[in-house]
């Protein structure tokens, strides 16, 4: 069968999703030069630029990735597919923009400014929709209402899954080449 033991994918988007709030936090301490148990500005600006450029350097291969684990799992890309790949795009422009900005002697380093809006506001906004369509992708779904599952357990007379497919555990896998079938 042919699989990869590692989605390298998910690896990396769990550390974008993790350094933008984390960035965030870091330049609201920085811009209020709070001191919390000895952690100082400096180390607030090295928190937030660190993690800006983490995200920078993480979001081109997570973006590549995706495309390319992409391409070979399906024949065609549904909206939430094209949402994500143009909201990774936005975040990657927009901290690039920001970690310049921040180079910059001349910015003004406030919450209420328009770089303060950026990365405490704008990033969490797009990795929050990043990972919105990346639970829909993966989950299939996304609410608060019940699921239409229900537990082999609860059928009336209850269902032993085991049982049910213990004559076919001697088949061999059913493999879908999805080039294939999309007339490639």
């Amino acid at each position: 069968m042919d699989h990869r033991p590692l989605h390298l994918h998910s690896m990396l988007v769990h550390a974008v999703v993790a350094l933008a709030p984390l960035a965030a936090a870091g330049f609201v301490f920085e811009t209020r030069a709070l001191t919390i148990a000895s952690i100082g500005i400096q180390t607030w600006a090295l928190l937030v630029r660190g993690s800006l450029l983490g995200i920078l350097v993480l979001a081109l291969p997570a973006t590549v990735s995706g495309i390319s684990e992409r391409n070979h799992l399906y024949t065609n890309w549904p909206p939430s597919h094209r949402a994500k790949l143009g909201l990774s795009v936005l975040l990657t422009i927009m901290v690039a923009a920001e970690l310049l900005a921040l180079r910059s002697p001349d910015v003004a380093l406030g919450i209420f400014s328009w770089l303060g809006f950026a990365i405490i506001f704008g990033n969490c906004a797009v990795v929050f929709g990043l990972s919105f369509f990346g639970l829909k992708i993966t989950l299939g779904r996304q609410g608060f209402g019940r699921t239409s599952y229900v537990p082999d357990l609860d059928w009336d007379p209850p269902l032993d899954i085991l049982s049910c497919v213990a004559d076919f555990s001697g088949d061999a896998p059913k493999l879908i080449d999805v080039q294939k079938e999309s007339g490639r």
